[in-house]
């Protein structure tokens, strides 16, 4: 808990809690009462997450959470894998712009990679974004049965 210290609380509009932080924490595992959410990745640029528990989650609101857990874990491995990528390949393509003579690569220069990028990766970015559209209607009814579930107990 010690990298906790790092993060400090905002308020968003519907009133949740959450911790923000704007320096790197080390791995935060211990149950806490607001989401923390930490700063970007340097490679997928997304903010980690570390779900809130409540001191009496049941098995619901824990399913709801830990499929929240998993969709951002699944959403920064493409990310990252996907970044990796494209950073290496745009690296490649300005060297062998070089090595043909170009002494300085202007932007139309690199929208030719950027097109061919894109078009070699459609299919793979068609996937995510089912995947994406799928996971976010599952957790989308996993929030209104957690949500259900509390105002039963109201």
């Amino acid at each position: 808990m010690a990298g906790i210290c790092n993060y400090i609380q905002v308020k968003h509009c519907n009133k949740a809690v959450r911790l923000f932080s704007t320096k790197v924490s080390s791995n935060l595992k211990a149950p806490t009462q607001a989401d923390l959410i930490g700063p970007p990745d340097p490679v997928s640029n997304l903010r980690p997450i570390i779900f809130a528990r409540s001191k009496n989650e049941s098995n619901l609101e824990k399913k709801y959470r830990e499929a929240r857990e998993d969709t951002q874990l699944w959403n920064e491995h493409f990310w990252k894998k996907h970044n990796t990528s494209f950073i290496q390949e745009r690296k490649q393509f300005q060297k062998d712009l070089k090595a043909q003579g170009k002494e300085s690569i202007t932007a139309d220069d690199m929208s030719v990679f950027y097109k061919e990028f894109l078009d070699k990766n459609w299919q793979t970015h068609l996937n995510y974004n089912i995947a994406w559209y799928k996971r976010n209607l599952k957790l989308l009814f996993l929030e209104i049965r957690v949500r259900l579930a509390k105002l039963k107990f109201k």
